[in-house]
């Protein structure tokens, strides 16, 4: 019997002595569910560089995994097992090296949601790599249960989507971070909000970015991404979506997805799209709202997409307020979503007290053309419970015409069933021809770099439109009958 219990003893001393660094991580073999025992083992710092708090250093527990061939791993702590009987809160970093000596951080994983304090992580694993996973006592020291899982992959996806560039009314630069191995080429699928992989415009390029060209002003389009690695392909990435540059007039009340294509968020507190009872929104249902900080000054930012302005456009903002305590906004104007490039105030009430909505006026005229952003800044004090809510956010603008362009630029011929011809005899070089409908929506918009220059509107829908020429000597917008 003492043998028993010795030899029994000695087991439990291995096994307790085990994974208690990274020396001694234990090998993951299989797919499935893993106990992790209560976390009292050596700690390397974390990936997100954290090493001690007021409670002291941390202790880690360990584990490692090599796989033979290329994949995806999928590691989760988020299980009913860590919720109930008891409630944990993991942290988990992962590493990649050749020894313990030579980590490299891949990435790593803190909470699920600001409610949900268990760890998900997924990453690209290359064939023959050790990887170690490192769970930490930074928030609980307690034993759990995560879930190990690896998916062998031909072709390793792209994972990251980097944000838009170049956006014009025409064309936008679509950007993602290089996927594990860097394929020979991706593809791309885009098209219409909504629309069904398979049905979209398919475009190739050996490169992590590509330019899209003949779009539509002032729409909204999703797209999808995969690696193409000759003989395979990787899965597409989720939806993502953009937005052309828009043009005035534009009215926004965050009640659809073509609506809310485009815009952004940016600083701390809280702030979201929230859809209540009809009463909470000044039209409609959906409404912005920013809900203040409750330890320090609110510096919440909420951005437009892209506006493409014509110098000396003047454009007009009107937009709808709604708080019950005081707060503090101001609305900016600048040439990127950053907030130190938001240089000019448009408007500002520090003193907000409106418990019903009021609308609110400013303006605004570009001396160049080009792109703007609109900024609406919550800069409130700290306030335990504070809510304040935006909705309606109409655009207008009154285009800088001339008696250059009334008088010197000539269409024809009007009406007409499709083809015409735009004209002038002062040398101005058109640049661009917009044409919008009645409701002010842009239906067709071309480039160009000449004097004089033919279009066809033939597959538009009869009625009358509006014309706005874009040249190097002004702006002129002409009515137009589509028969």
């Amino acid at each position: 019997m003492k043998k028993i219990l010795l030899s029994a003893f000695l087991m439990l001393s291995a096994v307790l002595s085990a994974q208690q660094n990274c020396g001694s991580a234990v090998e993951i073999t299989a797919n499935g569910t893993v106990t992790a025992p209560a976390i009292t083992g050596t700690y390397v710092i974390s990936c997100d560089q954290t090493n001690v708090d007021g409670a002291g250093p941390y202790a880690g527990v360990w584990y490692k995994y090599t796989p033979t061939s290329n994949g995806t791993i999928a590691i989760s702590s988020n299980l009913p097992s860590n919720v109930a009987p008891n409630s944990v809160d993991t942290r988990l970093s992962v590493w990649q090296g050749a020894s313990c000596s030579a980590l490299t951080c891949v990435g790593g994983s803190d909470d699920v949601s600001a409610t949900v304090f268990l760890s998900t992580f997924n990453f690209n694993a290359v064939a023959g790599t050790t990887y170690y996973f490192q769970w930490d006592s930074r928030w609980s020291a307690l034993g759990f249960n995560f879930t190990f899982n690896f998916t062998p992959v031909s072709c390793f996806p792209v994972t990251t989507i980097s944000p838009v560039t170049a956006v014009s009314t025409t064309s936008v630069t679509l950007n993602w971070a290089a996927a594990t191995l860097n394929p020979a080429n991706y593809n791309v699928e885009y098209g219409p909000l909504g629309f069904t992989l398979g049905t979209g415009t398919l475009v190739t390029t050996p490169t992590n970015s590509i330019t899209l060209n003949g779009l539509s002003a002032s729409t909204g389009y999703d797209y999808y991404v995969r690696s193409n690695c000759g003989t395979s392909q990787s899965a597409w990435t989720a939806v993502n979506s953009f937005s052309t540059a828009r043009v005035c007039p534009q009215s926004f009340g965050f009640e659809n997805n073509s609506e809310l294509v485009g815009w952004s968020t940016f600083g701390n507190g809280s702030y979201g799209l929230s859809a209540n009872a009809p009463t909470l929104a000044q039209a409609g249902n959906f409404y912005w709202i920013f809900n203040t900080n409750a330890t320090a000054v609110s510096n919440n930012w909420l951005f437009t997409p892209a506006f493409s302005l014509q110098a000396n456009e003047a454009v007009t903002i009107t937009f709808w307020v709604r708080c019950a305590t005081a707060r503090s906004l101001r609305l900016t104007v600048g040439n990127s979503t950053v907030p130190a490039t938001q240089t000019t105030q448009l408007w500002a009430n520090a003193a907000l007290n409106n418990p019903t909505y009021t609308q609110f006026t400013a303006t605004f005229t570009p001396s160049t053309s080009g792109n703007y952003y609109f900024g609406w800044n919550d800069i409130s004090t700290a306030q335990a419970v504070a809510t304040m809510r935006i909705d309606s956010i109409n655009f207008s603008s009154v285009l800088s015409t001339n008696e250059f362009s009334d008088s010197k630029f000539t269409v024809y011929p009007n009406p007409t069933k499709g083809l015409v011809d735009i004209s002038n005899d002062s040398d101005a070089s058109i640049s661009s021809i917009e044409l919008s409908d009645i409701n002010g929506r842009v239906v067709k918009n071309i480039i160009f770099n000449d004097n004089q220059t033919q279009i066809d509107i033939s597959q538009l829908s009869q009625g009358m439109y509006l014309m706005k020429i874009v040249s190097d000597k002004g702006i002129a917008v002409k009515k137009i009958v589509k028969e």
